[in-house]
């Protein structure tokens, strides 16, 4: 049973491995469906918005691992 556990814990650390990342695209995502439904935005800019806001905390994530990895070393 251990090993299913472990298993299973390594599964759910993949995802959850950057908190920061997956509250950002949390938000992001929450932001835009606010966009689309609640100001009615137009489909065409709450995508254009849900693209680069993804780009931007993706790229910001990068970052911000690297800089952390360089503290370690």
């Amino acid at each position: 049973m251990t090993a299913v556990g472990e298993i299973f814990r390594s599964l759910i650390g993949l995802f959850l491995d950057d908190e920061f990342l997956a509250i950002a695209i949390l938000g992001v995502v929450a932001l835009t469906a606010f966009l689309a439904i609640g100001l009615e935005t137009q489909p065409r800019w709450a995508g254009a918005f849900l693209l680069i806001a993804i780009v931007l905390v993706l790229a910001g994530s990068v970052l911000r691992t690297a800089r952390n990895s360089a503290r370690r070393d």
